[in-house]
């Protein structure tokens, strides 16, 4: 057997566009990058994959997710994506593999494909409400969930759930191609978000 070989360290999504700071604070909003996510897209045949279903816990309807290590977010019927910060692209992609009946399922890492911004704060929820279509507002008391929308006209996957004891953030996820626009869309509609704050107030 061959020399293990170091871990290749993908570049984040902001460096891979030309930016060189990875986080914003406002006054009512924070928002970074997640550098090193590790995100396995499931997919399967109409019946769900029962084997994987019993051991991972699969969310059986679109929307629904699971927190945990990694997270599962059901993105819609028979297609999920396994979310990190803790595990390694390919150890994730293995651990899905391993819990799949593999001539009804197929899984692959897009660890490198997408990109994972991070918003935080209070102007959070009405931010993200001005960019689309979906009340976000309303939402939190909804607890974790997850949606595709759009926002500025691009795809995005919304993860609303709790990073620590009652600290609940949205991590957004995106084809890595549009970070430099979601990013600067999001830095300059934030002062918007910090007036609805100090209009209405926090949506907790």
């Amino acid at each position: 057997m061959g020399k293990k070989q170091p871990i290749r360290k993908i570049h984040s999504a902001l460096a891979q566009s030309g930016i060189g700071h990875y986080a914003f604070t406002g006054s009512s909003v924070h928002l970074e990058e997640i550098e090193t996510a590790a995100l396995v897209r499931l997919h399967s045949l109409p019946e769900a994959p029962r084997h994987a279903s019993a051991v991972v816990g699969l969310p059986a309807r679109a929307g629904q997710c699971t927190g945990g290590n990694p997270a599962v977010l059901c993105l819609r019927p028979a297609e999920w994506l396994f979310f990190s910060e803790a595990s390694e692209p390919a150890d994730l992609l293995r651990y899905v593999q391993s819990t799949i009946e593999a001539h009804c399922a197929t899984a692959w890492d897009n660890s490198a494909g997408l990109g994972v911004f991070r918003l935080s704060g209070d102007g959070a929820p009405w931010l993200l409400s001005k960019l689309s279509c979906l009340d976000y507002v309303a939402g939190v008391a909804s607890g974790p969930h997850c949606t595709r929308t759009k926002m500025g006209h691009v795809a995005v996957i919304v993860h609303y759930h709790e990073v620590a004891a009652e600290r609940f953030v949205f991590d957004l996820i995106f084809d890595r191609s549009i970070a430099k626009y979601l990013w600067e869309l999001l830095i300059a509609s934030a002062p918007h978000a910090d007036d609805l704050v100090q209009a209405f107030g926090s949506a907790a």
